[in-house]
């Protein structure tokens, strides 16, 4: 667990609550191919988790099943990638195991949002708004609101590809805008410096070859 004490212990009570307990959870009952990765493994799913509870807690007020359901997401939006790149359909695959594990363990409560919150998290928005208008109907908006603060709260992460990772035009919700200071600092707290110094340099490397795509 990397996430400090000092970012957590002056969250509001819900954020720090639903933090700590889903942080807990992915350790204990996800199985993730790449857990190690310096790019896609635990450090950033704890990353993600944060960012989405505290940006939910702004754009939802009091909606603690929103909160829930952007939880899941982090917990097990990128479980099934395969490298470090684009890899663009792991949250296709990520999904399917979301699915699975619900099918397999009946009391856990689960939330057809998530779905299609990770399978589309690495698609074009549009295609993802499509699909979530064409899933949720009259309650098709309020998805659509919570696919856009995860992709927010994903590509605030992305301070770990270098300082070129993020750009903030790019993000959907003023409130992920308000955290990108924080996101940034976030990083360099919790990954060493000689580590993020060599992903960045080959993020720049992998960039001409279109490997990485901006956000």
């Amino acid at each position: 667990m990397i996430v400090p004490d000092s970012y957590t212990e002056n969250l509001s009570e819900p954020v720090r609550r639903l933090f700590l307990k889903w942080r807990q959870f992915m350790y204990s009952a996800v199985r993730y191919t790449r857990p190690d990765s310096p790019v896609h493994g635990m450090e950033h799913y704890e990353r993600v988790l944060l960012h989405a509870l505290m940006i939910a807690e702004k754009e939802l007020p009091g909606d603690e099943k929103a909160m829930e359901i952007l939880a899941h997401a982090a917990v097990w939006h990128d479980s099934r990638r395969l490298d470090e790149y684009l890899d663009t359909g792991h949250g296709a695959r990520a999904a399917v195991y979301y699915h699975e594990f619900c099918s397999e363990n009946p009391a856990f409560r689960c939330h057809p949002e998530v779905e299609d919150i990770m399978r589309f998290h690495d698609i074009d928005d549009r295609k993802g708004n499509e699909r979530i208008d064409h899933d949720f109907g009259d309650r098709a908006e309020y998805v659509k609101k919570l696919y856009h603060i995860f992709k927010d709260a994903d590509a605030l992460d992305r301070w770990r590809l270098g300082d070129t990772g993020l750009d903030p035009k790019f993000l959907r919700t003023e409130t992920a805008r308000s955290l990108t200071s924080f996101s940034r600092k976030l990083v360099r707290d919790t990954m060493d410096k000689e580590l993020l110094y060599e992903i960045s340099a080959e993020v720049r490397r992998s960039q001409k070859e279109n490997k990485w795509k901006k956000c």
